[in-house]
């Protein structure tokens, strides 16, 4: 992995943790499913204007239209709906647990349907930076099983919602793959742009159903969504389709072990939320299993690059 892929991998994490600022700030207005289908429509539009700049993109869009449009659905389309209907009763520390399951997810059908095995220090550094995303959020879970109160009921109805992020993960590795394995030939932003805006002409009626017209939408959660869409959504799934093209779908997808860090941070810095041992000591464990994962060499990284 070169500085290059690292300094991209840090900014992706960056720009994909701000989300959770946008969303806490967006959906309580927009509501969770709007919220996702806004997001997708708006990341479209940005999209559309890099294909008119380009026709490059366009060649490479029109000639591998099909499986970016399965890509497109996998990736963005179907888990934006799933996690937004899980939003609805599964909060934010859970979903960022079970968002935590994308490289596991990834590495077995790298695996199993593309022939890409993972070192054993790969696997050991999923793994851990797995157990550490369940330390960060080891909270939340405490606070969900006291909420249901031994109510298997309770418990299920949660279960449910759950299963949905579950499936939209696994549909965040089956995109992560197809793209690594498919369409090396083609570039990231023209992978990005054929698949959002796919997603988006699927997902236009979704937005338009699911829009909150009987209530006035404020700035600030107007610019929550504008924000997502452009800057967490399309710029940031242009930066995705390169690290998946240069360090693999395992590697890139490991990402999602460092968002909640992030997220944590700015919850910390922005909206004043606590800052507990659990967050400390699951984030040391959550960036050695990133670095094991990565399989980085401090030696290498300190190399002056030529």
């Amino acid at each position: 992995m070169s500085k290059r892929d690292l300094i991209t991998f840090i900014t992706l994490a960056f720009m994909w943790s701000l989300s959770f600022i946008f969303y806490r700030i967006g959906v309580p207005e927009f509501g969770s499913v709007a919220f996702a289908s806004i997001r997708l429509e708006l990341a479209g539009i940005t999209m559309l204007l890099f294909v008119l700049l380009n026709p490059k993109n366009r060649q490479g869009i029109l000639a591998n239209w099909k499986l970016l449009t399965i890509i497109g659905l996998c990736s963005t389309a179907i888990p934006f709906v799933l996690f937004g209907y899980a939003a609805k009763s599964v909060n934010a520390g859970v979903l960022a647990v079970l968002n935590a399951s994308v490289p596991m997810m990834s590495g077995v059908m790298a695996s199993l349907f593309f022939n890409d095995k993972l070192s054993k220090k790969q696997i050991l550094g999923l793994v851990i930076g797995v157990i550490g995303v369940f330390i960060l959020m080891s909270e939340n879970f405490l606070a969900m099983m006291h909420s249901s109160g031994g109510d298997h009921s309770s418990l299920q109805s949660q279960l449910w919602p759950m299963s949905f992020a579950l499936f939209a993960c696994i549909g965040y590795a089956t995109g992560a793959n197809l793209t690594r394995n498919y369409l090396e030939h083609i570039s990231p932003i023209a992978i990005t742009a054929g698949t959002l805006i796919t997603a988006s002409i699927v997902m236009l009626p979704v937005a338009i159903y699911n829009f909150p017209y009987h209530h006035s939408i404020s700035a600030k959660a107007w610019g929550s969504v504008i924000c997502i869409g452009i800057l967490s959504t399309a710029i940031a799934l242009i930066f995705m389709n390169q690290l998946i093209k240069s360090i693999g779908p395992v590697r890139a997808t490991s990402i999602t072990l460092v968002i909640p860090i992030f997220a944590i941070i700015f919850g910390y810095i922005l909206l004043g939320e606590s800052l507990d041992i659990f967050a400390i000591v699951g984030s040391v464990v959550i960036l050695f299993g990133t670095y094991l994962s990565l399989n980085l060499s401090v030696k290498k990284l300190a190399e002056p690059q030529v």
